[in-house]
């Protein structure tokens, strides 16, 4: 007899979800092990959002949607460069998800929001942000029998030989080893590891700018665990990044409107209110460089604007006080000028040196951006007219960016459709499991929006629970 039913590791939404769906599904006796000394990891640290197509409070809201759309839209906006088959379950499961989380305490505003750019609001927007999302789950898991040890980080998986290779029988702190019929992997990612992000997401990588905005427990156990039997990763470089001028430490997701965005070349490329998994994709394909451009009303706007200024972001979410600049605001821009992380000039044409572009190309952006905020209509990117307002007061303001602030990692184990680790022979690794942000190829080129890393935390972590459970006492 084991010492337990289902071992999880991480205290993640992913971990909690997983045990919780574990004892729902027959698992007696479930424990989770927590590196840290505080439930929750990086998902207590996040905004809340829970992406899922086919909920009930879609349905409350009147909109239509499917989890069939969800799909096939994640498969086009990712190139179909994902391992669709996990991808398809969550999709399938992701408004049962909510009602589920719902079911369980979790409290959601009955507003929903758009993600990214997908055709149907699909995020779902938990009162209190992430850190509502695991006190509701840990209540749930706790009131159902689930057992949590803190400060207890797993070095090792213990395994067993038989005719098809390892099967995982349990998990190690030092001397100490846990037998279990099933092991779930919700370590985290890895964006506290400066190693792995150089070598699993280097185009995040700046060893003097980069930064991570989780919990200091993503260090990539996932990785390590995974080698020693033998399992496959996927997701190299792949992730959501945030544009930022560095060691800052301040991460501004949205851009405010009335910011120009050019590219390393001086070239307009966005419409810069674009959602931030959009916006680093084509940061992404823009060479990894980017320069933001104001003027000084912006800074300092004419009282008669300044409400149009204010108001500056399309994003509007129920669980979040209104957007404003947190490093495009007078402060912040001395602070960057005095240390040369940013410029400034009374001539546009002053800027380019400083940028490495041509004076011409630069004067030239910004005299088209200027008529097409006096003619409301931005004929190249599309931005709304409410954010179109010309730069035509001096001072004029660059502040070079780059994508050095890390949100989330993509790259980890690889999971079949029930959440089964793959090992390197094409086989499932029998008795071990993944789910969160320690399993990779589930992101894809370009980060889906707000909700997309948790939705699969919560959906995937379900999944791989119930199926852990199944293993655990015998199923199929």
């Amino acid at each position: 007899m084991t010492d337990v039913d289902v071992l999880v590791l991480g205290s993640g939404a992913a971990g909690l979800c997983g045990a919780l769906a574990a004892r729902e599904a027959g698992a007696e006796r479930v424990l989770i092990s927590e590196a840290l000394g505080v439930v929750g990891g990086s998902s207590r640290l996040s905004g809340g959002i829970v992406m899922g197509a086919g909920s009930a409070l879609q349905r409350a809201a009147g909109i239509e949607d499917s989890p069939d759309d969800l799909f096939h839209e994640y498969l086009q906006l990712q190139r179909w460069d994902v391992v669709a088959g996990p991808v398809r379950r969550f999709a399938e499961r992701s408004g049962a998800t909510i009602d589920w989380l719902a079911g369980h305490g979790v409290p959601f505003f009955p507003r929903l929001i758009f993600g990214g750019d997908e055709r149907k609001p699909r995020s779902h927007c938990v009162d209190g942000g992430g850190q509502a999302l695991v006190d509701a789950l840990r209540r749930a898991c706790e009131a159902t029998g689930v057992d949590i040890a803190l400060g207890r980080r797993v070095d090792r998986l213990t395994t067993r030989q038989n005719a098809q290779g390892a099967e995982v029988t349990g998990a190690a702190v030092g001397a100490d080893e846990l037998t279990a019929g099933a092991v779930l992997i919700a370590t985290g990612g890895f964006g506290a590891s400066k190693a792995l992000l150089e070598s699993h997401f280097p185009s995040a990588w700046d060893p003097d700018r980069t930064w991570y905005i989780g919990a200091d427990g993503a260090t990539g156990d996932g990785f390590a665990l995974g080698a020693q039997v033998g399992a496959q990763t996927a997701g190299f470089d792949r992730g959501l990044r945030t544009l930022g001028p560095g060691n800052t430490f301040v991460n501004e997701a949205f851009l405010p409107g009335w910011v120009v965005l050019l590219d390393g070349n001086g070239r307009r490329f966005a419409d810069e209110t674009a959602p931030y998994g959009i916006l680093d994709g084509l940061v992404r394909a823009h060479g990894n460089r980017a320069v933001a451009v104001f003027d000084h009303a912006c800074l300092h706007p004419p009282a008669e604007l300044a409400e149009r200024y204010r108001d500056c972001y399309k994003q509007v979410w129920p669980n979040h006080p209104p957007f404003a600049p947190r490093h495009y605001r007078a402060d912040m821009v001395e602070m960057l000028l005095a240390d040369g992380r940013a410029h400034a000039a009374d001539d546009i044409r002053d800027l380019a040196g400083p940028l490495g572009v041509a004076g011409e190309v630069l004067a030239g952006e910004l005299d088209r951006y200027n008529a097409h905020a006096d003619g409301g209509c931005d004929g190249d990117f599309g931005k709304r007219a409410q954010f179109l307002l010309p730069l035509r007061t001096p001072p004029f303001y660059a502040v070079p960016l780059r994508p050095v602030t890390v949100n989330v990692t993509g790259a980890g184990l690889r999971i079949d459709e029930r959440a089964r680790v793959v090992g390197a022979s094409g086989e499932v690794v029998p008795g071990l499991h993944a789910a969160g942000e320690c399993v990779g190829g589930l992101l894809g080129p370009v980060y889906l929006g707000s909700g997309n890393s948790l939705g699969l935390a919560c959906g995937v972590g379900r999944i791989a629970g119930e199926a852990a459970a199944r293993r655990a006492t015998g199923g199929p």
